[in-house]
């Protein structure tokens, strides 16, 4: 079968890809960008970005066409106490998916990258003549790739040696469009997201509104204990409870996806015909499982990256090296292998000190594991 041929072919149109097509595009590559999916797409994901992701994608919120809703506010609740943190201005942003990944890939096609999407793809093989991609639609050939199809990316199993021994989150989630009554009648309780901390530690609950649209879920590590459900159904009750969900309002079905979070056995980043990013390259925050804005800024840098090996021969695994200055070596060092034996009480107790004081939690809980800060903080 004969290949068509490209300089470089970016698999999964999300964020990141979707980021890294656009930066070659604009520097006159032209990426081929293949997605199992047909965009638009539904996208399982409580749909939080910051001004940190919004200012690496060069994207002003107040000209964003599409759904999207200013929080300069969060609360946080552990063991039943609430807290809440404010900012003089946004500190992130809720936005819907299935718009914004459109939106971001239509835009690298406007830049000149080629899109095709429902192209899943069966096989990758590198070798001294470049990558050949073997997909639904035909058969690919590029001097490299950029892998950014999700925890699950195909170029990642291929050639990034994923390892057995990954902290892999599991989360449920429903995305409900509320007719414009409810989200009136609602609209006291939608101006934060607002954050539950599992008893053990293990994950998080959220209440996230977007407008007229309300995301709620549940995400935990180690799911093979079967207790995802029961804990989705604790957080229901207690929305149902608080009234933040009323008893008749039928939410849409819940699905379930995973991701990698950077703890521990990370993947190979890159080599000598590939890089990885966001998701593929298990770059979504630890604890809080923030994800679109690394995805997003891995985009960035894997495309300057593509670009200086394609036009001055420049090794791409330095774009490892960036990643890895950037959002650790995903090991546990020595501070992480101490908190571990630290007794399930007491870490219980060191959560609930940082949570209760106002610096820890703005600086520690917010800015750190969900990267939440003001706009004119992350100013580009």
């Amino acid at each position: 079968m004969t290949a068509e041929r490209r300089a470089v072919i970016v698999i999964g149109g999300g964020p990141g890809g979707s980021t890294a097509a656009w930066r070659l595009a604009l520097a006159g590559l032209r990426p081929l960008v293949l997605d199992a999916a047909v965009f638009p797409r539904v996208k399982v994901c409580a749909g939080w970005v910051t001004p940190t992701a919004l200012a690496d994608l060069e994207l002003d919120p107040e000209k964003y066409p599409l759904t999207l809703q200013a929080f300069s506010a969060c609360r946080l609740e552990v063991d039943g106490a609430r807290h809440e943190t404010r900012w003089r201005r946004p500190a992130s942003y809720g936005i819907v998916r299935r718009e914004f990944d459109h939106y971001l890939l239509e835009r690298a096609g406007a830049a000149g990258a080629e899109v095709r999407d429902g192209a899943r793809v069966t096989g990758i093989e590198a070798g001294a003549p470049g990558v050949r991609v073997e997909t639904t639609l035909g058969v690919f050939e590029a001097e490299c790739v950029v892998g950014a199809g999700g925890h699950r990316c195909p170029v990642a199993h291929a050639l990034g040696e994923v390892s057995a021994h990954e902290t892999v989150v599991a989360a449920q989630e429903s995305e409900t469009r509320l007719p414009a009554d409810r989200a009136a009648a609602l609209a006291p309780l939608m101006d934060a997201p607002e954050l539950y901390v599992e008893p053990d530690l293990r994950g998080y609950g959220w209440y996230f509104p977007k407008q007229d649209v309300l995301n709620i879920g549940v995400g935990i590590t180690d799911a093979a204990d079967g207790s995802l459900p029961r804990r989705r159904e604790a957080l229901l009750a207690a929305l149902r409870a608080s009234g933040r969900v009323p008893a008749d309002l039928a939410l849409a079905p819940f699905r379930g996806h995973a991701y990698v979070v950077r703890r521990q056995a990370p993947r190979r980043l890159a080599g000598p015909r590939f890089c990885l990013v966001g998701d593929a390259a298990g770059l979504a925050r630890d604890l809080s499982g923030e994800g679109i804005g690394p995805a997003i800024r891995s985009g960035r840098l894997a495309a300057e990256a593509v670009e200086a090996w394609l036009r001055h021969g420049t090794p791409l695994e330095g774009y490892a090296a960036r990643i890895v200055a950037l959002y650790g070596r995903g090991e546990p060092g020595w501070l992480g292998r101490q908190a571990a034996r630290v007794p399930a009480a007491i870490a219980r107790a060191a959560v609930r000190l940082s949570v209760g004081l106002g610096p820890a939690r703005r600086h520690l809980v917010f800015g750190s594991i969900f990267g939440m800060r003001e706009s004119e903080e992350v100013a580009r």
